[in-house]
Parts: structure tokens; C-alpha cells; sequence
């Protein structure tokens, strides 16, 4: 089924990758954890194989517990705080990940202060067409 528009949430598909794979099943040539690489790309290959978009958007967290919305929520993401926001075998795949789409064309877009679904919400009013988040 095509789509005009595909806007995903980079991040929170880079987390599912990085659990949904254990961290040593997939490991670059000098022992650095790709797993969340490695998934990231399985899943973008099989949301655009299935939904053909026309244009497609990776949204990123740049913030991943924005100021703004903990001062409306004081509990907004606490559990995080306590194991940390990112595992460190994760850190340093996130910079090959989006490395990797700008490579091959993906329009990547983040905003300082803000989370990816944030920045998928800035961009629903301008856009026309059939648009799957």
C-alpha cells in the first residue's frame, strides 16, 4: 500500500532495534555492538518495502526529556532516570545510524528541546497526502 508520507520516531525505533536484539549478535570488525544498526536498518527496509512511501522522514530526540513538558509533568520519564536515557553499548551506534540514513538520502530532522514525536507534529500542517506515522 502506498503512502505519500512516512514520518517515523528514529529514536524510539533505534531503542526497539538495540532491546530487540541482543547486544552480541551482531559486532563491527573491531568489536563494537551493531546490533542497533543493524535492526534499525531490518525495520526501515520492511516499513518502506510494505508502505512504498513517496518521501520519507526519520525524526530524532534531541532532547529526550524535554524541560518544557516536565514542568507540566514533574513525573514525565522518571522511571529513565533512574537506569539512565541511553544504554552505553547504545551511544555509539546512534551517530552510525544516522550517519547511514543521510548517506543514503533520508531526510533526518531533529529540534533542540524536543523529542521526535515533537518534530513529526511541527511537520503534519504543511504536508498534503496520505501521511503514516
Amino acid at each position: 500500500m502506498a503512502t505519500d508520507w512516512l514520518l517515523l520516531d528514529g529514536s524510539s525505533l533505534m531503542f526497539r532495534a538495540f532491546f530487540g536484539i541482543p547486544v552480541t549478535a551482531f559486532k563491527a570488525p573491531d568489536g563494537q555492538p551493531v546490533n542497533a544498526v543493524r535492526g534499525f536498518l531490518d525495520m526501515l527496509a520492511r516499513l518502506v518495502a510494505d508502505r512504498k512511501p513517496k518521501a520519507l522522514v526519520v525524526a530524532t530526540d534531541e532532547d529526550w526529556r524535554p524541560a518544557f513538558r516536565v514542568n507540566v509533568i514533574p513525573s514525565y520519564k522518571t522511571a529513565r532516570l533512574e537506569r539512565g536515557a541511553m544504554p552505553a553499548e547504545l551511544q555509539p551506534q546512534e551517530p552510525i545510524i544516522w550517519a547511514i540514513l543521510k548517506a543514503m538520502g533520508v531526510e533526518v530532522m531533529g529540534a533542540a528541546g524536543f523529542e521526535a514525536e515533537d518534530v513529526i507534529a511541527s511537520l503534519l500542517p504543511n504536508l498534503s497526502g496520505k501521511v503514516e506515522i
